[in-house]
């Protein structure tokens, strides 16, 4: 099994951003999506049923089922993980329990703790380092025979793990705002050094560095799929100005805001390799 792709769509509400996440669309054999739903209001559509997103939310499609995410309320817009995994060959030990499951997998609900799961999966399935991706998929494999366990929609938290996902929580709300370490520790009912200590143990970062990769990767989904400035977008993502907003964002991507909307707007739309787009009524 290889994770081919692993992305952190948030508060998806541009026009463009919509209408390429709302695309009916199917992937190739051997391929398995799975998205799990942090917050949001929206519809998701798999061959002919409708499903209503809801908060921990869990959809899982199968190669060659058209599938598709639309937001209804985007005062309350959809954020959520996707992963897209492919078997490496047919027969696979995962295989069978992902086809042996039946309607049980398409969609289920398991509850908002599970943010760092996947972000701790995110940053291993898209590590350079081969021992780290090995580790993911071997814990995404985990985690679907969890799922398939009689109770595998609950797990025992530890105090640690609780405090963590709570503090993702927060910090996912507060990408368009200006935080401080302080706030975030406050809204997590821990001391500063106690948060800055569970984030580096846990996720590898300290938690302002975190929050500023979740700006920049909002960042980036807005100059390609928008038309605001980088002016309007530094501002909306709590950025005290243009040339700070410019200068984290270029230390981050490499680029600079502008030279990243001109190299990546082009490519937006392109599909990962497998899928299939279904025309409107096909």
């Amino acid at each position: 099994m290889t994770l081919q792709d692993i992305v952190f769509v948030y508060q998806m509400q541009e026009p463009e951003e919509l209408r390429w996440h709302g695309r009916r669309h199917s992937h190739g054999p051997g391929q398995y999506e799975m998205h799990y739903f942090l917050q949001g209001q929206g519809r998701f559509r798999l061959e002919d049923e409708v499903w209503q997103i809801s908060q921990g939310s869990l959809f899982f499609c199968r190669p060659g089922q058209v599938h598709s995410i639309e937001a209804t309320n985007l005062e309350e817009p959809l954020s959520y993980y996707a992963v897209l995994l492919e078997l490496d060959q047919p027969g696979e030990l995962l295989q069978e329990l992902l086809e042996g499951e039946g309607p049980r997998w398409v969609a289920r609900q398991i509850g908002t703790n599970f943010r760092f799961f996947f972000e701790e999966l995110r940053e291993r399935g898209l590590s350079s380092q081969e021992t780290l991706r090995r580790a993911a998929e071997h814990q995404f494999i985990s985690f679907c025979y969890l799922l398939a366990s009689p109770r595998g929609e609950e797990r025992p938290l530890s105090s640690q793990t609780i405090h963590v996902e709570k503090a993702l929580e927060v910090m996912q709300r507060c990408v368009s705002r200006a935080v401080t370490l302080e706030d975030i520790a406050r809204s997590v009912g821990i001391s500063r050094e106690h948060l800055v200590r569970l984030c580096q143990e846990s996720l590898g970062i300290t938690p302002m560095r975190y929050l500023r990769r979740l700006k920049i990767e909002a960042a980036t989904s807005m100059l390609v799929s928008s038309r605001r400035s980088v002016k309007e977008i530094s501002r909306h993502l709590g950025f005290s100005s243009e040339f700070h907003f410019s200068k984290v964002f270029k230390g981050i991507t490499g680029l600079a805001p502008s030279r990243y909307r001109r190299v990546f707007r082009q490519g937006l739309g392109t599909p990962p390799r497998g899928e299939r787009r279904e025309e409107p009524g096909g």
